[in-house]
């Protein structure tokens, strides 16, 4: 395990002007036999505090599992995902296409933008996200974790929220 510094960019484009996030935090990167595994911790400025998030990157597709509720969301190409889930409103279908998956990743560093699109009933919506990682530590051993078993550095740098960006 190694430890790394995200920065995650995001944006949801719809009709108007989408909203922007950009986190930058901390977090632990595995290499496994398939592709590799990126995990970070969320926190208060996330609005997930406690929540771990997880995204795994293998040829040609990308898993994103967030949180103890498990979203899970699998991006692949040429390939479209269907899921419902409960809402206080309802059963809400999503429905998912991805437009484009790029990786460049070493142990070292690397870098994955995704666009999709994003359909729940009528409304669709174009998805970005760019997320970009580099190694600010050696390996981690497991003897350098907190009393939880995270590593002492795990923390949130920051987030920003603003306008659009393409």
């Amino acid at each position: 395990m190694r430890k790394v510094l995200l920065t995650i960019k995001g944006n949801q484009l719809e009709a108007g002007p989408g909203e922007y996030v950009e986190l930058v935090t901390e977090g632990r990167l595995y290499r496994e036999e398939s592709g590799y595994l990126i995990e970070f911790d969320e926190s208060e400025l996330t609005g997930r505090d406690g929540a771990t998030t997880r995204i795994r990157l293998e040829d040609g597709s990308v898993t994103l599992s967030r949180g103890q509720d498990e979203t899970h969301i699998v991006f692949s190409k040429d390939s479209v995902y269907e899921s419902s889930f409960s809402t206080p409103l309802g059963v809400m279908r999503l429905r998912i296409l991805p437009l484009q998956i790029e990786s460049d990743l070493s142990d070292e560093r690397g870098s994955l933008k995704l666009e999709y699109e994003l359909s729940t009933g009528e409304r669709r919506s174009v998805g970005k996200l760019d997320l970009s990682f580099k190694s600010i530590g050696g390996m981690i051993s497991p003897g350098d974790t907190d009393s939880l078993g995270y590593p002492d550095s795990t923390k949130h740098m920051g987030v920003f929220r603003g306008e659009n960006y393409a």
